[in-house]
């Protein structure tokens, strides 16, 4: 076991820090310094941001501290993949052409609107494409917890900058678990809103007004890594399209289904898992174990079958080179032989599990059929007062290599099945850190998460705070942890 760098839970959340700001306790200038200050102590072991903008964060910092909106002068992370007027997205690739943006993505702009520092850009794996965070161009990000482990991916980046102090709050996109898998890995809280109550302009990949929608899409949605619930419904509030509606539901029904179809690794993630539901009985919310539940396994066999039928051929297309050099396979791999690749070796072996795997036309339409079924199903069992309770993630963060090489195995990945239930059945999903069951030997906490019917958030963000709070224990700092944040609690000027 690596010692952790830092424990999250001493560094203040954004609503904290806005607050102090506001007040004149702290100067935006002085968070910003004392964010990068962090960022500049633990990178050389994380390797988390691939750009810190220092200068126009310091230069920005005094005028959004200035305006009052309610992430006044916070400091923040954006994903790579996210549109930043005048930087380059590359989407951690070193063949694929550079793209510039001409300016902020939507999300960014409301972000800055609500007064928040962009302060750094956090790693991502090739194309955003796996759960390891490492790629060719910016190399490879380590967990803050464990510094031996990885911190998930895609929006490894960003976790890892959360839960280090480096920024309030990081922003990704999760299309199979890229906000919540990584702060479950972290322990931090991110979360996953329903498909299309962000507008995704402007960010990586780049979208064609005129094309149609791909059903892949409704699986994907941008949102917020943070360190509390609080802060993962004051982001999700700014970034969406419509305010969150009222739920006048008081105790919600807790869904904790007996025949899911996954794989458990670590006794500490089961038992996570039960105390979240019992802290949710204690409160008096009502238990239900439903027996007929929509299948898992074929769940997942289905979406990658939709994700492979629409983003197959964009991928390959995206690799072709400025010079207008398509992907050749033979020639990839006499590159890797040779020390001179091109494409990592992560993101190779997933294009070629996926070329190997296509599924027919037929059997695509088929799959997404299903998945449009299933989606019923489910919202009939969810209504307007029921939440799913389920772990994050089969499996604390694993050690460099391994998940990658999991996830390119054939068939159902069933460590992944909680965390692609979510986006194959398009529900908003919150991953929340149970502190009280952190791992002795490797330092890591598992996550639980609920996820709800879309147009239950106000119920789910509650239900998670109320779980937060249960299941988050009293900090213990060790000399190092202490000297790493001695200037944490500093509210001088």
């Amino acid at each position: 076991m690596s010692a952790p760098l830092v424990d999250p839970r001493q560094f203040p959340d954004a609503t904290d820090l806005a607050e102090a700001i506001r007040s004149g306790a702290r100067s935006g200038e002085s968070v910003v310094e004392l964010h990068v200050e962090r960022i500049e102590r633990f990178d050389d072991t994380l390797n988390a941001a691939v750009d810190v903008l220092g200068e126009s964060a310091w230069a920005k910092a005094e005028g959004q501290a200035a305006s009052g909106g309610p992430l006044a002068g916070v400091p923040i992370s954006i994903k790579e993949t996210y549109g930043l007027k005048g930087e380059p997205v590359t989407a951690g690739s070193v063949r694929a052409p550079e793209h510039l943006p001409s300016q902020d993505a939507i999300v960014v702009q409301r972000l800055k609107k609500a007064g928040a520092v962009v302060l750094a850009r956090g790693n991502v794996p090739e194309f955003a494409m796996t759960h390891e965070t490492v790629n060719l161009r910016y190399g490879k990000t380590n967990n803050p917890l464990s510094p031996d482990r990885i911190p998930g991916g895609s929006s490894g980046g960003d976790a890892a900058l959360v839960a280090s102090g480096g920024v309030a709050f990081g922003m990704g996109p999760d299309l199979g678990g890229s906000i919540r898998y990584p702060a479950h890995c972290c322990g931090v809280v991110g979360f996953k809103p329903a498909s299309g109550r962000v507008d995704p302009n402007g960010t990586w990949p780049p979208r064609d007004p005129n094309a149609p929608e791909l059903f892949a899409d409704t699986m994907m949605s941008l949102g917020p890594i943070t360190r509390s619930v609080r802060d993962a419904r004051l982001v999700y509030e700014i970034i969406a399209d419509e305010p969150v509606p009222a739920s006048y539901v008081k105790t919600p029904r807790i869904l904790v289904p007996q025949d899911f179809e996954m794989e458990i690794r670590e006794d500490v993630i089961d038992d996570a898992w039960s105390d979240a539901a019992r802290a949710l009985a204690d409160e008096g919310n009502e238990i239900e174990k439903p027996s007929a539940f929509p299948p898992a396994g074929r769940i997942y066999s289905d979406f990658l079958n939709v994700i492979i039928r629409d983003y197959n051929r964009f991928f390959w297309k995206g690799l072709q080179t400025s010079e207008g050099e398509d992907l050749s396979v033979p020639m990839e791999l006499f590159r890797h032989a040779t020390g001179s690749p091109t494409v990592h070796w992560h993101f190779l072996r997933l294009l070629l599990g996926m070329q190997a795997m296509r599924p027919s036309n037929e059997e695509a339409v088929r799959s997404q059929s299903r998945l449009i079924r299933h989606r019923r199903t489910i919202r009939e069992h969810l209504g307007d007062d029921g939440l799913l309770l389920l772990p994050t993630n089969g499996a604390l963060a694993m050690k460099h290599g391994r998940a990658a090489s999991y996830m390119a195995r054939p068939g159902v990945r069933k460590l992944f099945t909680p965390t692609i239930f979510a986006n194959a059945m398009n529900l908003p999903a919150i991953s929340v850190p149970v502190w009280t069951r952190r791992d002795r030997s490797t330092g890591l906490v598992p996550g639980v998460q609920l996820m709800c019917a879309p147009g239950a958030e106000d119920l789910l963000f509650r239900t998670a705070e109320t779980l937060e709070a249960t299941l988050r224990s009293p900090a213990s700092i060790t000399d190092r942890e202490a000297e790493a944040l001695k200037d944490s609690t500093d509210t001088s000027n």
